[in-house]
């Protein structure tokens, strides 16, 4: 004579409906994530594929390099500034060459000097610009090793892309270098005002 398992909760001779259940949902769970996966797996193969085209044309690595040093100067201000100091703003269509995108870093970098000098208010011009592009260096630094590792990641951090985007960091050192010059050429010139003013007080 058969033996039915009993459920020892109601004991009757019947399996428990509730344990089947469960058995199968978790079957269907495990086919669930095993396909959630794999087509997870899939969508970034196919992702990874189309970013390998696009960074191939239209020098889309250094769009990439822009939006990852835009993100890098961000982490590092945030700590200083308040969360979201510098506003992402990733332009599309626009010249993607590497003087292009060094000068808009430098620009979009250098735009928060006066908020930073606000915040820092007891240290003398030299120290606030010093500690200032100190901070902005790291973040660019950050941002071009993530694009980097991404680029490298993809197989395109190569000739043509590899040279723009050694270019693109040296014309930014450049571009830092002149801005820090000029803050410290009209701080001088305040200085020699105000030195006249108070001599003729």
């Amino acid at each position: 004579m058969p033996i039915n398992p009993t459920n020892s909760v109601t004991g009757s001779g019947k399996p428990n409906p509730n344990s089947v259940r469960a058995e199968a949902n978790a079957d269907n769970r495990d086919v669930k994530d095993a396909k959630a996966e794999s087509k997870k797996a899939y969508n970034a193969a196919i992702l990874a594929a189309h970013e390998k085209v696009s960074l191939n044309s239209n020098n889309e690595s250094l769009s990439l390099l822009y939006k990852t040093a835009l993100e890098g100067i961000n982490a590092e201000l945030e700590p200083v500034m308040g969360k979201n100091a510098a506003k992402k703003i990733y332009e599309s269509g626009v010249d993607t060459s590497p003087k292009a995108t060094a000068d808009r870093i430098v620009s979009f970098a250098s735009n928060f000097y006066s908020r930073y000098k606000e915040l820092n208010e007891g240290d003398s011009t030299e120290e606030t610009l010093n500690n200032f592009l100190e901070l902005i260096k790291g973040g660019i630094d950050k941002g071009f090793k993530d694009a980097v590792t991404i680029l490298q990641g993809l197989q395109v951090y190569e000739g043509k892309v590899e040279s723009d985007a050694d270019e693109t960091y040296k014309l930014i050192e450049q571009g830092l270098e002149s801005f820090g010059e000029r803050v410290l050429e009209e701080a001088k010139k305040q200085g020699d005002s105000d030195g006249e003013t108070d001599d003729q007080g």
